[in-house]
């Protein structure tokens, strides 16, 4: 069955940095010295490549313990040394392997340093095959859209059925996308709702949203406008706008119905 609606939304690659502005600068230096107390002896430790003080003082420039403090080419610095760190000294603590897709958000957008779509791929690469989903659903979408690769939409799909078996949520709706569409992969609907009900037992406003549709127009499933509203809401409660005005759409439609609906005769 060839789908003429939108169903899906377009997905945004969320980074646990949070920032939202690109800033470029040379290749920056460690400034412990303007450091003071507790945080100083942290940055003088993570210069010694204490990977626990760089950890720390990583995160500190990146906002994540005062959110006032954020200096860009320095959590970057840091960032950066303690991903190199990582790799050679094997470290396998899951928390590496976000530094390590962090340091790729850095290069990849331009954040602290000159932007470099190589590096940014490297890093991302590194803390995908450490088993970081999110790294993995990133290399999905550079694929996809050749951003600073050649597209490969072929790579770009093992990548992203490799996030879907490491659980991102969002790779669930994507590949769900891929096989309603059917363009890449011969197009299955029934698989594509179960990945969509499995990311919506997870609280996923997308699938929310996305399998609603499915429901409102009947695809694969019986038709249900009761059923497509209640999705709606959840995903609208999760400020997925799209599913807000979805819901608002379907209510009204019911509302003109019963509006509509000819009265019936009193009986004698």
């Amino acid at each position: 069955m060839s789908v003429k609606f939108p169903i899906f939304i377009a997905l945004s690659i969320l980074t646990p940095l949070l920032f939202n502005t690109s800033l470029q600068a040379a290749d920056p230096v460690p400034q412990c010295k303007n450091l003071k107390g507790e945080v100083n002896t942290i940055c003088m430790n993570a210069l010694k490549d204490d990977p626990k003080a760089q950890l720390q003082i990583s995160r500190y420039y990146a906002g994540q313990v005062d959110p006032n403090v954020i200096n860009y080419s320095q959590a970057f610095y840091w960032h950066r040394r303690l991903a190199r760190l990582a790799v050679h000294l094997k470290l396998e603590d899951p928390v590496y392997s976000e530094t390590m897709y962090n340091t790729g958000v850095f290069y990849a957008d331009g954040l602290g340093i000159k932007q470099d779509h190589k590096k940014a791929l490297y890093w991302f690469k590194k803390s995908a095959d450490r088993g970081d989903d999110i790294a993995m659903f990133r290399l999905a979408v550079i694929y996809s859209n050749g951003d600073g690769v050649a597209t490969n939409l072929q790579e770009s799909l093992n990548w992203l059925k490799r996030a879907v078996v490491a659980g991102n949520l969002d790779a669930k709706v994507l590949l769900a996308q891929v096989y309603s569409e059917g363009k890449l992969v011969t197009q299955n609907n029934t698989l594509a709702i179960k990945l969509l009900r499995e990311a919506v037992e997870e609280n996923s406003a997308s699938a929310n949203f996305a399998l609603g549709n499915y429901y409102l127009h009947g695809i694969e499933v019986e038709k249900s406008r009761i059923t497509a509203k209640n999705l709606f809401s959840s995903a609208c409660r999760s400020n997925l706008l799209e599913a807000c005005r979805a819901y608002y759409d379907v209510d009204i439609q019911e509302k003109n119905r019963t509006q509509l609906a000819p009265a019936e005769t009193p009986m004698e």
